[in-house]
C-alpha cells in the first residue's frame, strides 16, 4: 500500500523480454535501493511491482504480461523517467491517500491549460470509470495522490501545484499522454456496496 506521495524518480535503462516477461532496471536517488528488502513492493508510474534485485542506485522488476496490458508500463522507452514510490511501513504520515498500486485503467490527456505557475491537467475517462469520480474526490494519476477539481461527462480534471510539478513527471505531460489511474478506493466501495 503506498500514500501516492511521490519520493522522486527512476530512469529506465533497460528491458528484456523473457517468455511472459519484461525485466525492467531502473536507476534512481530517490532513495537507497539497497536498503529495502529483497522483495519490496515499489510504486512506479502508480504500478505496484515487486523488486527482484537491488544496489546503492538501482533495482529491477519483473513486469507481467497483464501489468503490461493493464498500464502504460509497456509504453516505457530507455531513458524514460516514473515517478516511483516505496510501499507505506506502519507509522508512515498518510499525506496523500490510500493507493494500492493496482491500476484500473489508462486514461488520456485532452487538454493543458497554464495558470502562472500551475497546471490544470483535464483527462478523458471510460464511462465505467466515472463512476467512481467525484469533485474534490482523490484519484491517482501515475502513483500521484491528486484532488479531482471538475468532473464533466467524458472526464475530470485536476490541478498541479508548482511543488507537484517539480516533483513528479507532470512537467513532461503533453497532449495525448497515456496516465495509469487508480480510482478512490473508498469510491469503490460506495459504488459497489450491496443493498439488502
Amino acid at each position: 500500500m503506498f500514500s501516492g506521495i511521490i519520493q522522486g524518480q527512476a530512469t529506465l535503462t533497460s528491458k528484456l523480454e523473457a517468455d511472459a516477461i519484461v525485466k525492467m532496471d531502473f536507476t534512481t536517488k530517490a532513495f537507497i535501493p539497497s536498503d529495502l528488502d529483497l522483495g519490496a513492493s515499489i510504486a512506479i508510474n502508480g504500478v505496484c511491482l515487486t523488486a527482484t534485485s537491488l544496489t546503492e542506485d538501482s533495482f529491477s522488476v519483473d513486469v507481467s504480461t497483464e501489468t503490461l496490458r493493464c498500464t502504460n508500463i509497456g509504453e516505457l522507452e530507455i531513458n524514460d523517467e516514473v515517478n516511483i514510490e516505496q510501499s507505506l511501513k506502519i507509522g508512515d504520515s498518510i499525506d496523500g491517500h490510500f493507493v494500492f498500486g493496482h491500476v484500473d485503467e489508462v486514461a488520456t490527456l485532452q487538454n493543458i491549460e497554464e495558470l502562472n505557475e500551475t497546471k490544470i491537467l483535464n483527462f478523458s475517462l471510460s464511462e465505467d470509470g466515472m463512476r467512481f469520480v467525484a469533485k474534490k474526490g482523490s484519484i491517482s494519476i501515475n502513483g500521484v495522490s491528486l484532488t479531482i477539481n471538475e468532473v464533466t461527462n467524458l472526464g475530470f480534471e485536476v490541478m498541479i501545484i508548482p511543488h507537484t510539478l517539480e516533483k513528479t513527471t507532470f512537467n513532461e505531460f503533453k497532449k495525448g499522454t497515456r496516465a495509469n489511474i487508480e480510482y478512490d478506493m473508498l469510491a469503490r466501495y460506495i459504488q459497489n456496496r450491496r443493498i439488502d
